[in-house]
């Protein structure tokens, strides 16, 4: 009772105090269309700039990696170096009360994503920024792009299975992006077929420093890959396998190998459509990037050219 009369008469006495400012919707949900794709956070009030565009506590990720990367945009560090996150550019719009992520390559047709928002921003003024409810903790909004728009065009060009020691350290999968736009290979995953027929797969991580360039190449290795390999400038590198890339690549067969998107659709195989040679101590190449899965358009090369394209 005392409580309410306290408030009447602050009320009364035009005292109350500002609400804290709060998030007020997030988008996008559901099946969304790749095309102009943009992950928007509104706030009640203007956010502070600095806090935002920063990148510590917001990001845009796929939608397996949503958890991994809530928990670290509500660490007291934030997101840093080695979160799963995807490339995308930070704005304010709305005189500051709209965070805006935009994807640095186009998303892959159905797959799933999210937008993380971590607690810890602040409105302009310093007070803290609340989610619907009215608490200070993280928003996450997934959706799931619509099939259709322009298709992932991507070539596995090159294998090294049978790698000098140690062997985890220089076995690779080099990948070119045939299409006219980037391609952030995060979240493919890459298929090695084994005696039995069977596959087993490793996810490709997310790496620093940009999506894959048209018409450029990356190089997929494992956790232990110690850059034996003298690469193009600005070559990307990503990781597949904590270790050893794929577990391991068998020396005692060719290389049967395939990249699926993160739909798992087939973007990509070498070795799988027809048999390919085995080459000791060298590597599988294809010999026309843009050829068949065949045994005619594949070859063993002379010594391993990772970053060589065309």
């Amino acid at each position: 009772m005392r409580a309410a009369i306290l408030l009447l008469a602050l009320a009364a006495c035009g005292a109350l105090p500002d609400p804290l400012p709060r998030v007020v919707s997030a988008s996008p949900r559901g099946v969304v269309p790749a095309a102009g794709l943009r992950v928007e956070f509104t706030a009640s009030d203007p956010l502070d700039p600095e806090a935002v565009l920063d990148g510590s506590r917001i990001a845009l990720c796929l939608a397996d990696d949503a958890a991994a990367v809530k928990r670290l945009a509500s660490s007291d560090a934030g997101l840093g170096p080695g979160a799963p996150i995807l490339t995308a550019s930070v704005a304010l719009e709305d005189g500051n009360r709209r965070a805006v992520l935009v994807p640095a390559a186009p998303l892959v047709a159905g797959a799933r994503y999210a937008g993380v928002l971590g607690p810890g921003l602040r409105a302009a003024d310093g007070r803290p920024l609340l989610d619907g409810d009215g608490k200070q903790r993280a928003i996450v909004v997934e959706f799931e792009i619509a099939p259709g728009g322009q298709p992932v065009r991507a070539s596995i060009t090159e294998v090294l299975a049978d790698a000098a020691t140690p062997e985890a350290g220089g076995e690779f999968v080099e990948v070119v992006n045939l299409g006219g736009t980037p391609l952030d290979l995060a979240g493919f995953r890459l298929a090695k077929r084994g005696t039995t027929g069977a596959f087993s797969r490793c996810t490709i991580a997310p790496r620093a420093g940009g999506p894959l360039a048209p018409r450029h190449v990356a190089l997929v290795a494992g956790g232990a890959y110690d850059s034996r390999y003298p690469l193009p400038a600005g070559t990307p590198v990503y990781q597949c396998g904590a270790t050893a890339l794929l577990g391991g690549l068998a020396n005692d067969r060719a290389p049967a190998i395939q990249l699926e998107d993160p739909a798992g659709a087939v973007v990509s195989s070498i070795g799988v459509a027809s048999a390919a040679p085995r080459c000791p101590a060298s590597s599988l190449r294809r010999v026309d990037p843009e050829g068949p899965d065949q045994a005619e358009n594949l070859a063993c090369a002379d010594a391993p050219t990772p970053g060589a394209f065309p």
